[in-house]
């Protein structure tokens, strides 16, 4: 079938399908980065390896459901790009993320990391996964890069006012805008990987399981060693629950955005993830109260402006990238 032949009932459902899961990701990791943002002066490794524990303990049943049902394990080779690209995204993503939040402040690091996630994504899913990228989606991801720009621009007085409060030099200042920029790309490694291996028969559960259990293990071991046994236990109770809060709405997160690349392409997917950055500097605002700009209100409305492009005629490019995950499937 020709990729520019009218899409059936179907594509149609899985493309609306997916639109909503992407959105939902967005709103819930706006939750867990609150939560994030409430422990930036914890250790990032070890506030990492407690917030992928939920997600495991969410997967571990439901892998059983999925292999009682006869869907299996994936392969081997699957397996272990899996596990790889998992590594990238616990060490490079959500450490970096970590880092970050704790220097340069939630509305910040949000809309960089991002931007670093949009364009290593479209990069590397037209590379890797020959993605096909439209004219609407090239213009709608300019307007999202665009408001993540501003953005940041909106974010610097909270930036300043953090960073008196840390005591931070502007050598800091540079590692936290890196770190962000860092994680996103880090975070479109682990996505691309993701679709590609569920495109090749690897299921929701076994995947998100295997992505959980490396972040604990990895990062369990690595917390043990910068921060130790003892100082891990003695974590102040609030501290353990937003870890834990995170976490859970981490998984749950992870679970929309896994399930709408799979609907989608990597593209779509991700540039209706970046609804994060308004979202995230409208909660830098109203929580942490982080001073509103002009540049804030403008980024909000050209991120709205972004996700309209890219939902009015999306249709070329996620019916195609679906009939060829489908195709690969079959």
């Amino acid at each position: 079938m020709n990729a520019s032949a009218p899409a059936s009932p179907h594509l149609t459902s899985q493309r609306w399908l997916g639109t909503f899961f992407g959105l939902a990701s967005a709103v819930v990791y706006t939750a867990a980065n609150g939560f994030l943002r409430a422990v930036s002066d914890c250790d990032p490794i070890w506030v990492s390896a407690m917030k992928a524990v939920p997600t495991a303990a969410c997967m571990l049943p439901w892998l059983i459901v999925s292999l009682r049902r006869g869907e299996g394990l994936p392969k081997l080779s699957i397996w272990l790009a899996i596990g790889g690209a998992a590594l990238v995204g616990q060490l490079g993503g959500n450490t970096s993320f970590q880092y970050a939040l704790g220097q340069i402040g939630l509305a910040l690091t949000v809309p960089l990391s991002l931007g670093g996630m949009i364009v290593g994504s479209t990069l590397l899913s037209r590379i890797w996964l020959h993605e096909k990228i439209s004219l609407t989606a090239a213009t709608a991801v300019g307007v999202l890069l665009l408001s993540i720009a501003v953005l940041s621009l909106g974010a610097d007085k909270a930036r300043e006012r953090l960073l008196v409060e840390a005591t931070a030099n502007p050598w800091q200042l540079a590692l936290g805008v890196s770190a962000a920029c860092g994680s996103g790309l880090a975070y479109a490694v682990l996505n691309v990987v993701i679709r590609f291996c569920i495109q090749r028969g690897a299921t929701l559960p076994a995947t998100l399981l295997t992505v959980s259990i490396v972040g604990m293990i990895s990062l369990g071991l690595l917390s043990v060693q910068r921060v130790g046994v003892r100082a891990m236990l003695a974590t102040d109770q609030f501290d353990f629950v937003m870890m834990l809060l995170a976490g859970i709405c981490n998984a749950v997160a992870f679970v929309a955005l896994t399930r709408c690349l799979q609907l989608t392409s990597v593209v779509y997917a991700n540039a209706l993830n970046a609804a994060q950055a308004a979202l995230a500097a409208l909660t830098g605002v109203l929580i942490f109260r982080e001073p509103a700009s002009a540049a804030l209100t403008a980024g909000v409305g050209l991120t709205v402006l972004g996700l309209a492009i890219l939902t009015r005629q999306p249709h070329a490019e996620i019916d195609a990238a679906q009939r060829l995950a489908n195709k690969t499937n079959d």
